[in-house]
């Protein structure tokens, strides 16, 4: 959702919802992050920028032209995570 939010022109309902389903999953990953180490750590912070950035109680309106790299840098960051989980899944 992230890669394909800049690329094509959505109705304003979409951008909620993304917003929803990232800060959503960012407060899920902060809480077992802070769980599994016992205290905050750098994927906290940065899951916690996140929180913030795409909130939807209290939107940041930022300009498309901006929205663009912080969403694929968002991505890239999910990306990175997913593949560091699963890494660590196959090794298990």
């Amino acid at each position: 959702l992230l890669i394909i939010a800049p690329i094509i022109s959505f109705p304003y309902g979409f951008y909620t919802f993304l917003r929803l389903v990232v800060s959503v999953s960012a407060v899920f990953i902060i809480y077992n992050s802070c769980k599994a180490k016992n205290g905050v750590d750098e994927v906290s912070i940065i899951f916690a920028i996140i929180l913030i950035l795409y909130n939807p109680v209290i939107p940041v309106h930022l300009t498309r032209a901006i929205w663009t790299p912080i969403n694929f840098i968002t991505a890239g960051i999910y990306f990175y995570g997913f593949y560091k989980m699963k890494k660590k899944i196959d090794n298990i």
